[in-house]
């Protein structure tokens, strides 16, 4: 896993949590401001993908079924909270997003653990 790229990760979803929880206090709705967040993070996590889908076939060790398991939920969970966000007009909404938000940040941290002792790349 590139490490500045899950860093970035890591970061983005942190910020955009802080940020949404911001909003939720403030009864605010999901917004166009939001989703352009949302979507910065969809494409941070995109490029682990592609970077990942690059390093991993080739490597040994176990937990590859899992490593890309956890790396394809934290792509869909953002998506699902956004659509259930704004689905939801109470203020609430921009809740369920930044508690997404959180959980990107947990399964990121998952990928990194398992990319570190159960998959082995040389770069």
């Amino acid at each position: 896993m590139i490490e500045w790229l899950y860093l970035s990760a890591q970061a983005a979803a942190l910020a955009l949590a802080v940020w949404f929880f911001a909003d939720t206090a403030r009864s605010r709705r999901v917004g166009i401001a939001n989703v352009v967040g949302v979507g910065v993070l969809e494409a941070v996590l995109l490029a682990q993908l592609i970077a990942a889908l690059v390093l991993v076939p080739g490597a040994g060790g176990e937990g590859k079924a899992l490593f890309f398991s956890y790396l394809v939920t934290a792509l869909l969970v953002p998506v699902a909270a956004l659509f259930w966000g704004s689905i939801d007009r109470s203020r609430w909404g921009i809740g369920t997003v930044a508690a997404s938000c959180l959980v990107v940040a947990a399964l990121m941290l998952r990928v990194h653990q398992i990319w570190e002792f159960r998959i082995d790349v040389v770069a």
